[in-house]
């Protein structure tokens, strides 16, 4: 369990750097359909090594418990929530993108209330309401991103899709995920699987795209990106998944945000004001309440 929740935070830091990451290389005129897809073949890449290391038979990659989830997952929560998500980076700054993609605790609670009939906690709704209001501080100041363009409301409307779709990638793989436990090797199975699904469904996009990385230090993010975003943290987030409720994991990806800030304010100067100083503060104390009122809970039960 204490494991599970490291990956949780060391995918949560990778993803702090991807937006920044991504915005550099949209301002830098590198074609997002590119870096998204190229991004999607290097995970699969990540993942197959992996399972190659643990001597998994290429046949059984072909083998799946529920083929139709694998395809619900890898079209919704990963396909989609890709392109937006670098579709919405031409428009708007890292940090706001990762903003509007931390609405995704609003759709997996919703999606966990229809489908299960399970009220969220008290704790969760408390952390829900006090990661929002970070959200609202940090929205406020926009002021501090200077690069907003003329499609600043398309913008918006891409960002919310964002959150949309990565939510049903929380809910949906969780739902999977939770008959893996103990078994890592069959979660980095899943994994590939809608990983290479997706991979091969944006090829196209590949092949076609125009203004492709023409620096060392272009292609240095674009790698980077494919290796620790779309490989290592889809990796270590899935081992947490195991563990961690879909409701919890969704209100702890709120922390992205955090480390997008950081990231944008060291390296793409982003300018620091009051809003973006209490927000973050007000995300960090959902993030940490939601995790010691976790732990308190698990450690009653196994005491």
């Amino acid at each position: 369990m204490k494991k599970a929740w490291l990956y949780a935070f060391i995918a949560l830091f990778l993803w702090g750097i991807h937006g920044p990451a991504g915005r550099f290389l949209a301002v830098s005129d590198v074609d997002m359909y590119f870096v998204f897809s190229i991004r999607l073949w290097i995970g699969t890449l990540v993942f197959l090594f992996f399972l190659l290391f643990k001597k998994v038979r290429i046949r059984s990659l072909l083998i799946a418990r529920d083929w139709k989830r694998v395809f619900l997952v890898s079209s919704i929560g990963l396909i989609a929530n890709t392109i937006v998500f670098h579709m919405t980076l031409n428009y708007l700054p890292g940090t706001f993108v990762m903003i509007l993609e931390n609405l995704a605790p609003l759709f997996v609670m919703t999606a966990t209330l229809i489908f299960y009939k399970i009220k969220p906690r008290l704790s969760e709704m408390l952390a829900l309401f006090i990661s929002f209001l970070g959200i609202i501080l940090i929205i406020l100041g926009k002021n501090s991103f200077p690069e907003l363009t003329s499609g600043y409301y398309f913008g918006i409307f891409l960002g919310i899709l964002t959150g949309i779709t990565f939510g049903a990638y929380i809910f949906f793989s969780a739902d999977i995920l939770k008959n893996f436990k103990n078994d890592q090797t069959s979660v980095v199975k899943f994994q590939f699987q809608i990983m290479i699904i997706a991979a091969i469904v944006c090829t196209p996009f590949m092949l076609t795209s125009k203004s492709l990385p023409n620096t060392p230090l272009q292609w240095f993010w674009v790698l980077e990106m494919g290796i620790f975003q779309s490989g290592f943290a889809y990796l270590l987030w899935s081992f947490a998944l195991v563990y961690i409720k879909a409701n919890t994991a969704s209100i702890l990806f709120l922390l992205t945000i955090l480390f997008t800030t950081i990231n944008e304010i060291l390296f793409l100067g982003l300018r620091l004001n009051a809003y973006l100083i209490s927000g973050a503060l007000l995300i960090c104390l959902a993030g940490y309440w939601i995790t010691v009122s976790f732990l308190s809970s698990f450690k009653k039960k196994t005491v």
